[in-house]
């Protein structure tokens, strides 16, 4: 029978255990409540975010640095879903940074959110700010499964429309034909057997030239590579660069001045010559008629004295009377 020291002793050690067991779980539970904590917001619009849930963690590059606190839908547009998180008020969320959903559990389907991007540029975002929202790996996967399934669904309708039964003896022709076919390239291979060969041949030829060629090119190459790189054409490009300088740091004010003196000088000369050539015109008309006459006497006196040569001498006989 227990005595009744032993039950005070009793109940004495329970109530010690459950007041050390009390202020231990106000201890570990007291210094997560008291820790300070940064509260931001992710809008999720027309996203599924089935798997997310309030206590999934929050990722960055891989590591934990918070948690979901709170879900739930914008009341100002019912296809956003806002998702309310904290995170360690030493992680710097960037103003650049995205969040977006990622597979906790692939096989459980639970997810979390991951903080993706941030520059050390990019100013830092303060806490009760929104992070955007990014394209997730599950919207991709998701998306790409769905077109997947839609062209598998359309393979499988075209095969099924292929095997009904009114098509199955096109489809068997088909088969045969194609096997012919092949037996035909098959013969048309063993006929042609060393055509084939010999244009293999000329393949190989023309690889071996090819190469060649390449080798060939690799010199050239080599070669304008030495030309660019050599003193001369350093010197030729410093001579252009000095004139290009010389060019720029002249007077091209007074130069242009004195090519537009010299082009008005010029207009002046070809003014006068025009006006010397317009006073002389009538002298020069007066001598061309006079030398058209002269011509004119000339002519008709040539041919006078070809028709009578003794015209001449009738000429030297007066000529010669009139000196006695």
């Amino acid at each position: 029978m227990v005595s009744r020291s032993q039950k005070i002793r009793l109940g004495v050690f329970l109530t010690i255990a459950l007041v050390i067991l009390i202020v231990a779980i106000g201890v570990i539970t007291g210094s997560r409540l008291l820790k300070k904590k940064d509260t931001y917001y992710i809008r999720f619009k027309e996203v599924s975010l089935a798997g997310l849930e309030i206590g999934s963690p929050v990722k960055y590059r891989g590591l934990r640095i918070g948690r979901i606190e709170d879900m739930y839908i914008d009341e100002m547009d019912i296809t956003s879903i806002i998702v309310a998180i904290t995170v360690d008020p030493k992680i710097p969320i960037k103003e650049d940074n995205e969040a977006v959903l990622d597979y906790l559990s692939l096989a459980a389907g639970l997810k979390m959110i991951e903080i993706q991007g941030g520059t050390n540029e990019s100013k830092r975002l303060p806490p009760n700010s929104f992070i955007k929202a990014g394209q997730s790996l599950v919207d991709t996967i998701t998306g790409k499964a769905e077109v997947i399934s839609e062209k598998l669904e359309h393979i499988l309708n075209n095969f099924a429309e292929m095997t009904r039964t009114d098509r199955q003896e096109k489809l068997f022709k088909l088969i045969d034909n194609t096997a012919k076919t092949f037996e035909i390239v098959q013969a048309l291979l063993d006929t042609n057997e060393t055509s084939i060969n010999r244009v293999i041949k000329n393949a190989e030829k023309f690889s071996s030239h090819l190469d060649t060629f390449m080798v060939t090119a690799n010199l050239a190459m080599n070669d304008i590579r030495q030309i660019t790189q050599s003193q001369e054409l350093v010197t030729t490009v410093d001579n252009l660069e000095k004139i290009s300088t010389e060019l720029k740091q002249a007077n091209l004010s007074d130069l242009i001045a004195k090519l537009v003196a010299t082009v008005e000088q010029t207009n002046r000369t070809f003014t006068h010559l025009d006006l010397t050539i317009l006073k002389s015109r009538h002298d020069i008309l007066s001598s061309a008629e006079i030398l058209r006459e002269s011509l004119e006497y000339f002519n008709e006196f040539t041919r006078l004295i070809s028709e009578n040569p003794s015209l001449l001498l009738r000429s030297s006989q007066r000529e010669e009377i009139r000196e006695r």
